[in-house]
């Protein structure tokens, strides 16, 4: 079964909104907020394949997984491939459900080797990339989880619309959201949606536009809007297809 990401990804402005005294969970503190998100950090990697070497890049990307298994790492590395927007052609392999401290451990055990391995099964067909560390943000997230100062108000304003969202019954309980914390621009939030097919692409009866109101009145929804669109200075979305083939899981 074909699975497809769908990525939003906000780049947020700091803005001052009533909504930040109004928003559900606006009052929880840093510390909070860390404790949740503590085991939550995701090392993204980013590879754009040379042109017309996307077929030898994807065979790098195997023999590079082999590797993972010979040396019996610990860690999940998921891969997609971006089918849509302008990253169209570039692969993305991450790792995530991790503490800060975790990634000393693992570049201790498998960071030289690692590397020397990248360089002689991918990066021959690489053209270009990056990579960057994310934290999954569960506190502003439908799904459960597998840093520059955030926007408060941007945050209070989702959690505020999840709200909204988490009381409609036919609502996909699919969302999640990601916080770069280091590895490019910020503040910088990506929203994921996770589609079985292509078909699940099909509009919903009712739109968070629609549903805000009957939660919360139309004055209160219209504040909540207004603050979303105060806070980002760009957003774009992309689709991307998990590749099992592309990937390592501990024990299989």
């Amino acid at each position: 079964m074909k699975i497809t990401l769908v990525c939003l990804v906000a780049s947020c402005l700091y803005v001052a909104s009533s909504v930040a005294q109004t928003a559900s969970g606006a009052g929880s503190s840093t510390q909070e907020i860390n404790a949740q998100n503590a085991n939550n950090v995701c090392r993204i990697y980013f590879s754009t394949p040379k042109p017309g070497m996307s077929q030898q890049y994807e065979a790098g990307r195997k023999k590079h997984m082999q590797f993972h298994r010979a040396q019996k790492d610990t860690w999940t590395w998921n891969t997609f491939a971006i089918e849509t927007g302008d990253n169209a052609g570039t692969y993305v392999t991450s790792s995530c459900g991790h503490a800060w401290k975790d990634f000393d451990e693992w570049e201790a055990r498998m960071g030289k080797a690692d590397t020397a391995d990248g360089a002689t099964n991918l990066s021959p067909y690489v053209q270009g990339g990056r990579n960057g560390f994310y934290v999954y943000r569960s506190d502003m997230s439908l799904a459960p989880a597998n840093q520059p100062p955030a926007p408060p108000d941007f945050i209070a304003a989702i959690k505020k619309i999840n709200e909204a969202l988490g009381k409609q019954p036919d609502w996909p309980k699919t969302s999640g959201w990601l916080q770069l914390a280091n590895g490019g621009e910020g503040p910088t939030f990506v929203l994921l949606n996770s589609r079985k097919n292509w078909a699940d692409f099909a509009p919903l009866p009712k739109t968070p536009v629609d549903v805000l109101p009957e939660t919360y009145g139309k004055e209160v929804s219209d504040q909540i809007q207004k603050t979303i669109r105060d806070c980002t200075a760009h957003l774009f979305t992309e689709a991307a297809t998990y590749r099992a083939d592309l990937g390592y899981v501990p024990g299989k």
